[in-house]
């Protein structure tokens, strides 16, 4: 767990002195660590002895540079008494015996923290500004912490009570938690961040952290940012992030943005919450409505095409013919293009019914349209009309051409044998090719009628209606 984080900021400018500064705060977060995670007393005396020890040598470090700088012996005497305090301070810490309760642990937290901040924000922060302009600085002990800016400030902010309330809660929460500053720049990603894309608590896996989202969202969510930081205002996005699995987890973040009390803005926190579970749940959900909508249109068009369909024979029924016959019609017309229908009717069907039964007349009525049916095209329809009768629509075809079919299923109905009954199946025609400005009732009569000539001329034959 951290208990206090590094940021550029908190850099002095004297590499060594940065280093140490960090080597710091990383033996801080261990001490903090191990107080809020209960461990043994002697483990707890040890670390402080060492984060004493370290600090003594630091300062050693620290007071060769101060003495040697432009500041004057009255400040330079400030800082050392500084560093001896908080030595006199760490040692007397260490012989407690009640570091573990929580009232001692917390004023220790504090103690460091407030010391952690004097120290790199005031205090050296003032030298090396002294040594850089090389300007002699005479100050009052409420003087030694210097100017910042509203960055720094904000690093001072986020290194108060409240603020450390809220990293030591963020540390044991699901949720993945970053802080930025105003640029957008992220300087703390939570523990259950660290943990989520990397299995441990890993701050440097966050350095590159736009690689972690998913390449497909990456751009949307990049813009999602650049346009908050233009114009700060609470925002959600939704986006993929890797796992250190290496799969990706669906999440929901909501941005905030940080003000103080002065309208300023500075910067911004964000909490995400895996949603992966919900966003399946809702492909699934969607998967589902599909296939339930596939499932409905398929079950339509199958009663649809039970409602067009005669159930004896299998073909169109009257329904179909008549709803197929209008379009056609439309289309002939519109595109001046042929159309004929063929009317036929099954001779002396009643004498069948009568002699044989209604089965085997079903029978008969089956095997005359699965014949009728195989000498069409696919653009031809053929549709059961009513009792015996049927009707063909012929597409592109003049009355010539649909004449020759017709007199070739005429001749493949005669030629049917059918065990069930003795001698040959016979059928009458009519035909009648579409005149302009004629209906569709209009084309149907004049079929018929000239199946009704058929039938008076002898039966098993076809005939034309010009």
């Amino acid at each position: 767990m951290q208990f206090f984080y590094w940021n550029k900021s908190f850099e002095v400018g004297i590499p060594e002195i940065d280093q140490q500064h960090r080597k710091l705060v990383d033996m801080i977060n261990e001490l903090a660590a191990a107080i809020v995670e209960g461990a043994r007393l002697p483990d707890v005396q040890e670390l402080i002895n060492r984060l004493t020890e370290y600090s003594e040598m630091h300062f050693n470090g620290e007071e060769k540079i101060i003495f040697a700088s432009s500041l004057d012996e009255e400040e330079k005497l400030r800082h050392q008494n500084a560093h001896r305090s908080f030595v006199e301070k760490a040692h007397s810490l260490a012989f407690r015996t009640d570091l573990q309760q929580d009232d001692t642990s917390q004023r220790i937290l504090e103690f460091l923290t407030t010391w952690l901040i004097s120290h790199i924000l005031g205090s050296d922060m003032k030298y090396v500004q002294a040594l850089k302009q090389g300007e002699k600085i005479a100050g009052h002990e409420e003087q030694l912490l210097v100017e910042i800016s509203p960055v720094e400030r904000m690093l001072l902010g986020a290194l108060t009570e409240t603020e450390r309330r809220f990293r030591l809660i963020s540390d044991h929460t699901p949720v993945l938690i970053w802080v930025a500053d105003a640029s957008g720049t992220r300087g703390f990603f939570n523990r259950a961040w660290n943990i989520f894309v990397s299995a441990m608590d890993d701050p440097e896996q966050n350095l590159n952290w736009t690689e972690l989202i998913h390449p497909d969202d990456r751009e949307e969510y990049l813009a999602k940012i650049s346009s908050v930081i233009s114009d700060p205002k609470a925002v959600e996005a939704e986006y993929r992030l890797r796992h250190y699995s290496g799969n990706y987890h669906w999440f929901l973040e909501k941005i905030l943005p940080r003000i103080d009390s002065y309208g300023a803005l500075l910067g911004f926190i964000a909490s995400a919450t895996d949603i992966s579970s919900l966003k399946q749940a809702e492909e699934l959900i969607s998967q589902s409505n599909m296939d339930l909508e596939k499932q409905v249109a398929s079950r339509t068009e199958q009663l649809e095409q039970l409602m067009l369909t005669d159930p004896l024979t299998g073909v169109g029924n009257r329904r179909m013919l008549m709803k197929r016959l209008e379009e056609e019609v439309v289309r002939g017309h519109r595109y001046r293009r042929p159309l004929t229908l063929a009317f036929f009717d099954v001779d002396h069907f009643k004498k069948v019914n009568d002699t044989y039964g209604h089965a085997v007349g079903d029978l008969v009525l089956a095997s005359v349209a699965e014949s009728l049916k195989s000498g069409l095209r696919d653009c031809d329809l053929l549709g059961r009309f009513g009792g015996e009768e049927f009707v063909i629509l012929l597409p592109e075809t003049g009355i010539e051409k649909a004449a020759q079919v017709a007199e070739r299923m005429r001749i493949d109905i005669e030629e049917l044998k059918l065990s069930q009954i003795e001698g040959s199946i016979t059928i009458s025609a009519g035909l009648a090719s579409l005149l302009p400005e004629e209906n569709g009732d209009d084309l149907l009569v004049r079929s018929d009628r000239a199946l009704y000539r058929a039938k008076e001329g002898g039966r098993n034959c076809c005939c034309i209606d010009r």
